[in-house]
């Protein structure tokens, strides 16, 4: 999947900043590393902090300084939440199908059509992926796989709110039910005293997923995601209108 976006976006008459490829590099490096031989926390979440940080710093236009901090930890969280609910066949890829198909759709409606090819891009690279990955996966992610995504997720949120693509709410919606999840798990572990940074199994769709199975877990999680989709869109054309 990884393969199939970066040589698409080497091709493509984009002209990427050097400090997003560096953010990217990073990340990718360090996860790699992590899914061959265990990378300790701190670092890894160091590095999640650094790659966000460099991203932000490669964005158009500079924000006002109170924005940094808070953005540094937001993108640092989804890039691990997307690690987190990367923890199901088909649930990660079915969220970044959906999730990018529809930020295109918003930026091709805005007018932006660069950011709209690489929603694009990135959402028939997880398609494609989602073949070999739906219930019985054959392929997965991996940590290399799963940070990349939830990266791209906060660069193209991002850009498209200061390229006035979209408003910051669309990218925050589209991606409800992997934050909403993994933030709950998390507060709820940290609150009963759980070590809440080992991997563990309690997750929503997972504990779902042992009641229910897999497939009927997907098949709930997919239907909400496309219906925030459908909001999400809604909302956009009715104002274009």
């Amino acid at each position: 999947m990884l393969i199939g976006c970066s040589a698409a976006v080497l091709v493509s008459p984009l002209a990427l900043s050097p400090l997003l490829v560096a953010a990217f590099a990073l990340l990718l490096l360090v996860s790699a590393v992590d899914d061959l031989r265990h990378v300790a926390m701190h670092f890894r979440f160091s590095t999640h902090l650094v790659a966000v940080a460099l991203l932000l710093l490669a964005l158009p236009a500079a924000l006002d300084w109170w924005y940094y901090p808070v953005l540094v930890l937001a993108g640092a969280w989804v890039v691990n939440l997307y690690n987190f609910m990367d923890g199901m066949d088909g649930l990660a890829g079915s969220m970044a199908l959906v999730g990018f198909s529809s930020l295109g759709a918003v930026c091709a409606l805005s007018g932006d059509a660069e950011l709209a090819w690489l929603c694009v891009l990135i959402a028939v690279c997880a398609a494609i992926f989602l073949m070999f990955n739906w219930p019985t996966a054959k392929i997965f992610l991996g940590d290399a796989g799963s940070t990349c995504i939830g990266l791209a997720a906060v660069a193209i949120g991002l850009f498209g709110w200061q390229r006035d693509a979209f408003e910051l709410w669309v990218p925050v919606v589209l991606f409800a039910p992997f934050w909403l999840d993994a933030t709950y798990t998390l507060i709820r572990r940290v609150l009963v005293g759980e070590r809440w940074w080992e991997a563990h199994r309690e997750h929503l769709y997972q504990k779902s997923a042992l009641r229910i199975g897999v497939r009927k877990t997907l098949f709930f999680q997919l239907s909400g995601m496309l219906t925030l989709a459908a909001v999400v869109l809604a909302v956009t054309v009715l104002r274009a209108a």
